[in-house]
């Protein structure tokens, strides 16, 4: 919108920019990623009927990975 020059806007960046926020963000994508997937093939794995079985444990997989 021009509001901010480049030069401005890469000041600020660096200006604000702490090591750890990035480090934090890393590790928290890998924990919820091996959760969510580690809940959800664990749900599935142990699923047996039909259709309706596997809509019931997709839900207890989506209600424990938000536990989780």
């Amino acid at each position: 919108a021009g509001v901010v020059t480049s030069y401005e806007y890469v000041y600020g960046i660096q200006f604000a920019f702490t090591p750890y926020y990035v480090q934090y963000a890393l590790e928290k994508t890998v924990v919820f990623a091996f959760v969510i997937s580690s809940v959800s093939a664990y749900q599935g794995y142990f699923t047996e009927g039909g259709a309706l079985e596997v809509g019931i444990s997709s839900t207890r997989a989506v209600v424990w990975s938000i536990v989780l």
